[in-house]
């Protein structure tokens, strides 16, 4: 799959994902097995993504079409969905420095 195959807001999660640990998201190999675990970020790192995945599919009905299968803006579903999101596409973690 191409980086322009991807959906408008699996793009729009994994450039965001990438930006937060310097990662180039042109570059990446998404197709690579196990390509998340080639950075890491800190706890604090992860907790401010998770917020923000759980904040933008909570405020966009398409994402949440996209990727979620269900249109309610319900915090609680899209909370679960940004934390499955980490634990199963989350950069590797690290001590903080």
């Amino acid at each position: 799959m191409k980086k322009q195959d991807f959906e408008k807001n699996l793009t729009v999660i994994l450039k965001e994902m990438c930006g937060r640990v310097g990662a180039d998201f042109e570059n990446m190999d998404f197709k690579k097995e196990n390509w998340f675990h080639d950075y890491s970020w800190t706890e604090a790192e992860q907790s401010g993504f998770r917020d923000w995945l759980t904040h933008y599919l909570l405020n966009n009905k398409e994402a949440r079409m996209e990727l979620l299968s269900f249109h309610t803006k319900d915090k609680k579903r899209c909370r679960k969905a940004a934390e499955e999101w980490v634990w199963n596409y989350g950069w590797k973690t690290r001590e903080a420095i």
